[in-house]
């Protein structure tokens, strides 16, 4: 047979969807030393009472570093909210990392966005910042479920909520 017959059979399969669904694409990660990296696991009491561990083995974990003062950081927890509750029952987990130092603000702030994921106080940041080496907010980290580093996004610009949605879905697709 000709290669021309083969690569419009190709292209035919293609648009036909040939092959089943195909996964969700990861999207581009910022360049961070973490990435593709298994940091250890850190351990917490969030500010609701609870122990918090992540990342959570078996689970996809997103954790979101941030602070109140933190204009982009704030814009962004309302979307990371309605992923939380569309994708919770899915397999993730969503963990909010406040550097702030007074306990109250926080818990105010996060009631005023309705925020209902744990959040965890790293007000000294010598512990999970240094741990997960945050030297700006906000920064969001997206583990696999084996706890393996495989998106960072910074800063906060909106299109980076779009980022997380694609890697979630992209992570909660594999096996």
């Amino acid at each position: 047979m000709r290669p021309a017959f083969f690569a419009s059979a190709l292209a035919l399969s293609s648009l036909l969807g040939c092959g089943g669904p195909s996964a969700p694409s990861m999207p581009a990660s910022q360049p961070h030393a973490l990435l593709d990296q298994s940091p250890e696991e850190m351990r917490s009491a969030s500010l609701g009472g609870d122990l918090v561990g992540f990342p959570e083995k078996g689970k996809v974990t997103l954790v979101d570093f941030w602070a109140t003062s933190c204009k982009p950081c704030v814009k962004m927890m309302p979307a990371i909210e309605a992923l939380h509750q569309e994708k919770k029952g899915q397999g993730l987990r969503v963990i909010g990392v406040a550097t702030d130092d007074n306990p109250g603000l926080v818990m105010e702030r996060l009631k005023s966005l309705g925020v209902s994921y744990p959040n965890v106080l790293d007000d000294t940041g010598s512990s999970m910042r240094g741990t997960y080496r945050v030297d700006e907010l906000p920064v969001t980290f997206v583990f696999d479920r084996t706890g393996r580093v495989r998106l960072v996004t910074k800063g906060g610009d909106p299109s980076e909520v779009e980022t997380l949605r694609q890697a979630v879905d992209a992570l909660l697709a594999e096996p």
